[in-house]
Formats: structure tokens, sequence, C-alpha cells
């Protein structure tokens, strides 16, 4: 008789943490959207102040890791880039969402491109093509890795990757473009 109440109070206990756990999540998905919206409106102060609450209030929860993702992309696009790289590397290194990853690699290897740390930018665009889920981004990375090998005098290495890219039959024609400056690039 104790052992069955014992277990209903363990049973009991587990479900509110549960439901705790859920409504915890759905706060954060209700306080990024409003920041999100602020963001749209052009409201920069006040969704910065909302994605930081988000960041900082609901940590571990996706909702967190997406605040991270804009509070970093805020960041570098007015030229911070520590901060930048802070959050970006977080959301980077969480699971983050797949459509996000693309932007989060290019940051990411530029801010490490601009410190002359070429092979961390390397790194970011070829971790950025292991998690990119479509063609078109993985293509978009490969081009901007080309472009970085171009940057640092390897020729070869730049050459390889396009003209594998140029051997595709679905190549967009931007893509196309860029492959054959890039080319234009190494031989001129």
């Amino acid at each position: 008789m104790k052992a069955a109440i014992g277990l209903i109070v363990v049973l009991l206990g587990y479900k509110i943490m549960a439901e705790k756990t859920a409504q915890h999540k759905l706060d954060a998905s209700a306080a990024l959207g409003q920041a999100l919206v602020a963001l749209d409106r052009g409201d920069v102060t006040n969704a910065q102040f909302q994605l930081e609450t988000v960041f900082n209030e609901f940590e571990g929860t996706p909702s967190s890791s997406v605040a991270g993702y804009y509070l970093g992309k805020m960041k570098y696009e007015s030229g911070d880039v520590t901060q930048a790289e802070q959050y970006l590397t977080g959301f980077f290194n969480d699971k983050p969402v797949d459509i996000m990853v693309s932007s989060a690699a290019l940051m990411l290897s530029d801010i490490d491109a601009q410190g002359n740390d070429m092979n961390g930018a390397v790194s970011y665009l070829d971790q950025g093509m292991k998690k990119s889920r479509d063609a078109h981004t993985y293509r978009m990375l490969e081009l901007s890795k080309a472009r970085l090998f171009l940057k640092q005098g390897d020729l070869e290495g730049a050459r390889v990757i396009v003209d594998g890219l140029l051997a595709e039959k679905d190549l967009s024609s931007d893509q196309k473009q860029a492959a054959e400056e890039i080319i234009g690039n190494i031989v001129g």
C-alpha cells in the first residue's frame, strides 16, 4: 500500500514537472515571437532587449538558442564581432534551427577571417556544409570556401571547388556566375 502511494506521488511529481517544462517552453516561444515582431517593425532597441530577455531567462530552450542567433546577427551587423562571435558560437554549437545554420557559419567564418584565423574560417564553412540540409545552401557555402581559398592564395583549392560546382547540372544561374567570377580571378 505504501509503495503504491509512493509511486502515485512520484508520478504526480513527474507530471507537474513535465507541465512546468512545457509551459516554460511555451512562454519562451511567445516571448521570442514578440521580440521578432518588434524586430520586423524596425524597433531594434526593443527587439534587442526582448531577445536578451529570452536568451537569459529561457536558457536551454530552443527559443533561447534562436534569440542568441538574432543577437549575434545584430552584433555582427553593428561591427561588434566579439559579442557576435559569442552569441553565434553558442547558437552554432546548440542544435540550431537548420535554416539559420548557413548564415551563422558565414558570419562566424567571416569573423575568423577578419582575425586572420583562416583555418577557423574554413572550419566553420565545413561545419556549415555538414549541417546543411539542401544543395543550394551547401553550394553557397562551397563558393564562400572557394573565395576564402582564393583570398589565401590557394588557387588550386579554389579551382577544385569551383570545377566541381560547374560540373553540376542543377547549378543556379547566380551560383554559376559566382563560380565563373572565381575562375576569372584565378586565371586573371
